[in-house]
């Protein structure tokens, strides 16, 4: 089997603004589990919305290549919270799918890393502008390698001057390890880590890259041997290109400025902070808060007719260690991600305000969210690998968490729909 690299689904999550957005400028929203509805005087109609959000979770269980999905949909200002889940949770046992479950969140940790981040910075560790270089130094990484080997762009070696501002917006030029194909040595890989890991787990003589426990200097080793630091997109600062390798570099900086590892950060810092019970860094703490829902990676666009079932095939996933390993729950995502748009986790409303804030080099991403504004209306929000989404609406005051654990499903379909659902109730 031959697996090629399709338009990478990071970057698809990256562009997903250009689509929601249309549907978020006045957003809102309710099927089987939990359902909170209490009446109002307004005019929006909670059981409507209910209605149309049960439909929207049924045609989305119902798709052959999704085995089971949750939808929470919040709108304090009418009292109304949607969540319900659907389908499956583990095919083997035919356990039912519930709105507890946790699931892998993917690229919804970059906010979580993020938080962290910014954290240190108002803590006076370092600045957003801060070069690696006033960080991290060429004993950092591995052997044979310079800070500098981190970008090279027609030879010229920049990795020392990038920001942590850049790494955190994906404006640093470097190209994403995760999903880029390798450009330096294409036999370290058919592609990134993603495409090897799979073709490892489909081999009839696999490599044990599927069953790999990967840290940080690994990946460090993994992206330099594998030519991508030789390869850098453009200067720092000057365009986005979404790039795990950033958050991956952010790791490193979170370990170095505090002497603590990463999961010990995002431990004390968020995950016991709001007491998020169904929250972890899997593969690098223990798991907690019920059984991972099993998540799966339809291979049709490959030529491949399977539809990989990845907690059963006990894929490793460690790889995405600081960009999209944290375990979670709707209910833990959505109280995490009130606390930060409601800058319970700083302590400066600046820093929110940084993290909000766009740029002509990066028009759609801040530093750890997408955002955009449509007739006015601002939208906050991430996209994860897995068929995951969060997002907010501040003019609204609507909260949206999706899991649908399907690689290859339209996630984003199924977020623009429930925000339409509550747009026709008369949010």
């Amino acid at each position: 089997m031959t697996l090629t690299q399709p338009v990478k689904p990071g970057f698809i999550r990256a562009i997903f603004l250009a689509l929601i957005l249309t549907l978020l400028t006045a957003c809102g929203g309710g099927g089987n589990n939990q359902t909170t509805t209490v009446a109002t005087a307004s005019s929006f109609s909670a059981s409507q919305a209910d209605t149309s959000i049960n439909q929207i979770l049924a045609r989305t269980v119902a798709q052959e290549n999704i085995v089971n999905s949750v939808i929470l949909f919040a709108a304090p200002d009418q009292h109304y919270q949607y969540l319900q889940a659907g389908g499956t949770a583990n095919p083997t046992s035919n356990e039912a799918m519930t709105p507890a479950h946790p699931f892998r969140i993917a690229s919804l940790s970059k906010p979580f890393t993020a938080t962290v981040v910014l954290q240190l910075v108002e803590e006076g560790y370092f600045s957003l502008d801060t070069p690696l270089s006033g960080i991290l130094a060429d004993a950092d990484m591995p052997a044979g390698y310079t800070l500098d080997d981190l970008h090279v762009l027609q030879g010229k070696k920049s990795g020392g001057s990038i920001t942590i501002r850049q790494l955190l917006q994906h404006t640093s030029g470097i190209r994403d390890f995760m999903m880029d194909a390798p450009t330096g040595n294409p036999a370290t890989a058919s592609g990134g880590i993603v495409a090897s890991t799979v073709l490892d787990s489909l081999n009839s003589n696999p490599q044990g890259l599927a069953a790999r426990q990967w840290d940080k200097q690994q990946l460090l080793a993994y992206y330099l041997d594998s030519g991508y630091g030789q390869n850098a997109l453009f200067a720092p600062g000057s365009q986005h290109y979404y790039s795990d390798s950033g958050y991956l570099l952010l790791g490193i900086v979170i370990e170095k400025a505090t002497g603590l590892s990463l999961t010990a950060n995002l431990r004390a810092r968020i995950f016991d902070r709001l007491g998020l019970a169904h929250t972890y860094h899997e593969n690098f703490e223990a798991a907690r808060g019920g059984v991972l829902a099993h998540h799966f990676f339809d291979l049709k666009a490959f030529g491949n007719q399977q539809n990989i079932d990845v907690a059963a095939a006990n894929i490793n996933t460690s790889a995405s260690w600081a960009g999209g390993a944290i375990v979670s729950s709707a209910e833990d995502l959505l109280v995490f991600l009130q606390a930060l748009m409601h800058n319970e986790l700083f302590r400066n409303a600046s820093t929110l305000a940084d993290m909000q804030r766009l740029t002509s080099a990066s028009p759609n991403y801040g530093l750890g969210l997408m955002g955009g504004t449509i007739n006015g209306y601002q939208v906050w929000a991430h996209t994860g690998f897995w068929g995951t989404l969060m997002a907010y609406s501040p003019q609204k005051n609507a909260w949206l968490v999706i899991a649908v654990n399907q690689v290859m499903a339209d996630v984003e379909a199924v977020g623009m729909a429930v925000f339409q659902a509550a747009l026709d109730a008369k949010l």
